[in-house]
């Protein structure tokens, strides 16, 4: 004979666990879209705040007969979506804030170089925390010694990319300067443009709340 009181208080308890199961997988699939619609934000706001910035740097003193500035704010908007948000926001951030770039220059030379001398400051380290780091995570990368490494590697990447595209970008559209000069001052450029790329971002991100307060990854 059936216990009709033990039976039902057994469907009640599957139909709550069903019940609960449902609910987890629905806080579980509205948490990962707020964590999307995050990212999106993020990586759109610091690529708008890139684009906005970009005539701070016609400001700049250029180096004589090369026309180019050390100092250039728009790529550390960039680093700063990557070391909030990871590989993903970082490479969004950059590929919108260049092609918001072309209004500035129509030729497309400046925000490719951009793209170019940027990209090895965001997937190096994204790639050194992925292998290297003790956890695959943004907090890796708030520790002084290791975030220096992967910087360092970064912007030999950087020349070994750069250097070669400012060679041939002079022989073309610059023959009259000298190769030693485009050489000289590609290395110099790069040096402090990275420097500043992975400095400020660094202090901005890890050494206030920013990343416990935002970090994404």
């Amino acid at each position: 004979m059936v216990d009709i009181i033990t039976h039902g208080a057994q469907k009640m308890v599957d139909q709550t666990s069903e019940d609960e199961g449902h609910d987890g997988m629905e806080l579980s699939m509205t948490s990962e879209s707020a964590e999307k619609v995050k990212q999106v934000v993020t990586a759109s706001v610091l690529a708008a705040l890139s684009i906005a910035v970009a005539p701070v740097a016609s400001f700049v003193p250029r180096i004589p007969g090369w026309g180019i500035a050390l100092f250039d704010p728009v790529s550390i908007f960039w680093v700063i979506a990557f070391l909030l948000g990871g590989y993903w926001v970082g490479i969004v951030s950059v590929f919108s804030g260049t092609f918001g770039l072309f209004l500035y220059d129509p030729t497309a030379i400046g925000p490719v170089f951009k793209l170019l001398a940027t990209l090895p400051m965001i997937l190096v380290p994204w790639f050194g925390v992925r292998r290297l780091g003790n956890e695959v995570g943004g907090e890796t990368l708030s520790k002084p010694r290791f975030y220096a490494t992967l910087m360092i590697l970064a912007f030999i990447l950087r020349l070994a990319i750069m250097v070669p595209v400012n060679l041939m970008y002079g022989a073309i559209a610059l023959p009259f300067l000298t190769v030693e000069f485009i050489l000289g001052y590609a290395i110099i450029l790069n040096a402090f443009q990275s420097m500043w790329d992975a400095l400020i971002p660094f202090i901005i991100v890890h050494k206030t709340d920013i990343f416990k307060s935002f970090g994404m990854w």
